[in-house]
């Protein structure tokens, strides 16, 4: 049975939570996948949704990368082998395996796979670090944590809007 609050008890501790959390400074703004042997960081806002690989239909005469249509929803969106797409080894699929539904703004109905999903991340907490060129085109920022690991900041925009990705076919 729950404990009984009174209502000014109640509106007291929602008083406090609010102020904590006016003062709070670090929200989580990224979300870290790991695209091959790298770990990406993908802001939140380009993303509208991480799923479970739904069912897609291969489809003829498409490059390796691009593994298909899926019905999400109702919705058909085109699934994109992330790593392979970067260059890696494709995403063998597994119980880690994710979809990244690319957020409508793009006006893009792409499904990112990626192999696995590491969490919420701050960019505040990790330490920017210059690298000089980007290997590719729709990589913006390059981090180190304070555990030393590195990571590389995905431009959906650049990504989603770069020739190679909106030709699929081969």
């Amino acid at each position: 049975m729950s404990k009984r609050v009174s209502l000014k008890q109640f509106q007291q501790d929602l008083s406090t939570r609010l102020q904590d959390a006016g003062t709070r400074t670090t929200l989580a703004t990224s979300l870290g996948v790991r695209v091959g042997n790298e770990n990406w960081l993908v802001e939140l806002g380009d993303i509208s949704e991480v799923i479970a690989p739904a069912p897609w239909v291969r489809v003829p005469l498409a490059k390796p990368w691009f593994l298909g249509v899926a019905n999400i929803r109702g919705k058909l969106y085109s699934v994109v082998d992330l790593p392979a797409f970067s260059g890696h080894a494709a995403v063998t699929p597994g119980p880690d395996t994710r979809l990244l539904l690319v957020h409508s703004r793009f006006a893009v109905n792409a499904a990112l796979l990626v192999s696995q999903t590491l969490g919420l991340h701050s960019l505040d907490q990790i330490d920017h670090q210059e690298s000089g060129a980007s290997d590719t085109e729709w990589i913006s920022r390059h981090y180190r944590d304070a555990h030393d690991v590195f990571w590389k900041v995905l431009d959906m925009g650049a990504l989603v809007s770069h020739p190679a990705f909106l030709q699929a076919g081969i």
